[in-house]
């Protein structure tokens, strides 16, 4: 099989779409098949497999674009990234052709009409727009990366996708012992209960809430250190808001890392909190920290409950710090909990996440191996 995983984002920014297109484009690879993955220049680096070629391609940055409207500056950046690509797209002749945007199906099915190639769609989320459900109807598969998902789509359109979740790389996200040398570096002792969240710091991650519950704990005498690892507009807020609630010196902002480093990070981390308040439609943060046998607390919304299953985390209410200070006060009390759900929490990503469970289930709806 010959396939082009077509995303502009994966070469340009770091998130559960962009990962999945990594790491899927590996997992690929590594079966004998041949993958080649489009991106955006940019003057950021992500890593990607080396086994797997990589185009990349100039496009009009959204920021560019007349502001009409969110989806419409999404649509010319991901149009001006199609009109570059569409020669060779055709050029190199695919069996099949996966995008992880609905932007970016008009360009997919005009390529698929000239290769005679098979379209791929894989929506992560809920960019819906006119004519979404025309187009959705003339790919040849489609699938959501949850059930929750495949529920927002079908409400909008009528038409409910195979549900294809995204994967965890479980050989580098995986317990290890403790990372003395990192915990050194953030001025961490063997004492601190070390907490670890991340994720974009953007408001809908819900931090503030975790924040808010760390600060009681701490006022009650726990000797917890939250880590905070990621940026974002929000970052600024946050840090206000440790100042204002008088935890500065619990509370770390190391900044973004790159995710093959944040195993190193998670070796040191009693539990992982990921509080979200918006609509998380999988939760692949949540995963990788599960896969590293950390135990997690989140929240009951979207997608969250289908990665978090019964006994391999706790979740909590959104919105709520007494709920989420509560089950991190339980967490961080209980050593043999915290073993049990860890230790569940990645026999539960291994089973059902991790790649080769992903690939070989792809292999079956597509009907090739």
């Amino acid at each position: 099989m010959k396939i082009a995983l077509y995303n502009l984002t994966t070469t340009t920014q770091s998130g559960g779409i962009e990962t999945f297109n990594r790491e899927m484009a590996r997992a690929l690879a590594k079966r004998g098949h041949t993958v080649h993955v489009y991106g955006g220049r940019s003057a950021e680096s992500y890593n990607i497999p080396p086994e797997v070629t990589t185009y990349l391609y100039p496009y009009i940055r959204r920021a560019r674009v007349p502001n009409l409207g969110t989806r419409f500056r999404k649509f010319v950046e991901r149009l001006s990234f199609g009109v570059v690509t569409f020669r060779d797209l055709i050029k190199r002749e695919y069996d099949y052709l996966y995008v992880s945007k609905s932007f970016d199906i008009p360009v997919a099915l005009l390529a698929s009409h000239y290769l005679r190639a098979k379209v791929i769609f894989g929506s992560g989320g809920t960019e819906f727009f006119p004519g979404y459900k025309y187009l959705v109807e003339k790919v040849d598969h489609f699938f959501a990366c949850s059930a929750f998902n495949a529920s927002q789509i079908e409400k909008y359109c009528g038409i409910r996708p195979e549900v294809l979740p995204n994967g965890v790389n479980t050989e580098l996200f995986r317990p290890t012992e403790p990372d003395r040398e990192l915990q050194q570096k953030l001025g961490l002792t063997g004492t601190d209960t070390i907490i670890m969240s991340a994720c974009r710091l953007v408001g809908w991650k819900g931090i503030q809430y975790a924040v808010k519950a760390v600060a009681r704990l701490v006022k009650e005498g726990y000797g917890i250190k939250y880590v905070i690892i990621g940026d974002g507009e929000y970052r600024r807020d946050l840090e206000n808001l440790v100042e204002t609630l008088g935890v500065g010196n619990s509370v770390l902002f190391p900044g973004g890392i790159k995710n093959s480093e944040l195993p190193r990070y998670y070796s040191v981390a009693k539990a992982a909190v990921f509080p979200s308040i918006g609509i998380e439609t999988f939760g692949i943060s949540i995963a990788e920290a599960m896969a590293c046998g950390v135990p997690v607390i989140s929240t009951r919304v979207g997608g969250i409950p289908e990665v978090v299953a019964e006994g391999t985390g706790l979740l909590v209410p959104p919105r709520d710090e007494v709920s989420l200070s509560e089950a991190l006060k339980t967490l961080v009390t209980d050593s043999a909990l915290r073993e049990r759900m860890g230790a569940e929490g990645r026999r539960r990503i291994i089973e059902k996440f991790s790649w080769d469970v992903i690939v070989e289930r792809f292999g079956r709806y597509i009907g090739n191996a």
